[in-house]
């Protein structure tokens, strides 16, 4: 048994590292799929202030394309949140009308964003693409048809730096509770090899001696069976001895 304590103690060690883990691994995907769920409904949000100020607007009879308080309101919207990057609104055809990131008036809108909302079928769409990342709410007229979208765009860079971070930070943590738990595993597995080799010992030095049967070994652990290999033995000693004097005095007639 004192062979086998350096592979009980890997045994031990190994179990510990597979339990803590996955135990970091469950923990990181849940923050993830929390957090991306939480940025999610912080962009909506933003993006359905804006669509109320419009849908304002045009209850007012103002044009679309043609709204002079947006660009203020859209301002004030991304200030409020320091992950968005700009808020950009959109025709039903894909053309960007406003925008708080001027520079974006001339350029072409992302490809991926108009092959989202071609998909999108009428409803909210959502795109992953590094910096062109965005949450959208769609905007519908008083007959329900589609005239706009509000894109809220953001970073997947940044939100994936947030989540290397804390993948850091989870994995100091894990690699210090592994090795608090291989540290007290290692030792309470030693104090149950040692404390089962000293009673081993003592039923294989009772075994020799001439009474196997001494109290110091009865009050053990396997003083019950030692017991019942003892009667065991001395039954079969004592009816092999019957058999032979058995054998013997038919061999004497």
């Amino acid at each position: 048994m004192k062979t086998n304590r350096p592979q009980m103690i890997l045994v031990a060690i190994l179990v510990c590292l597979f339990a803590v883990g996955m135990a970091g691994l469950l923990n990181f995907f849940k923050y993830r799929s929390i957090a991306e769920r939480i940025v999610q409904e912080r962009l909506v949000a933003t993006g359905q202030a804006i669509e109320n100020n419009i849908q304002s607007s045009l209850a007012l009879g103002m044009s679309f394309s043609d709204i002079g308080t947006l660009p203020g309101a859209l301002e004030r919207e991304r200030a409020t949140d320091s992950l968005i990057l700009s808020i950009d609104v959109l025709d039903d055809e894909g053309n960007l009308l406003y925008s708080t990131d001027r520079l974006r008036l001339a350029r072409p809108v992302p490809a991926s964003w108009l092959e989202a909302a071609r998909r999108s079928n009428g409803s909210d769409w959502f795109v992953r693409d590094g910096t062109d990342s965005a949450a959208t709410n769609l905007l519908k007229n008083s007959f329900g048809l589609t005239i706009g979208h509000v894109v809220v765009r953001y970073s997947d860079d940044q939100l994936k730096a947030t989540s290397n971070a804390v993948a850091g930070t989870l994995a100091l943590q894990a690699l210090l509770v592994f090795l608090a738990a291989a540290t007290l595993a290692s030792f309470a597995l030693l104090g149950v090899v040692n404390r089962l080799s000293r009673d081993v010992d003592t039923v294989a030095a009772a075994l020799g001696s001439a009474d196997p049967l001494a109290s110091s070994v009865r009050k053990g652990p396997f003083g019950t069976a030692l017991r019942r290999y003892v009667e065991s033995v001395r039954n079969a000693e004592t009816e092999i001895a019957i058999l032979r004097g058995k054998l013997a005095q038919g061999e004497k007639r």
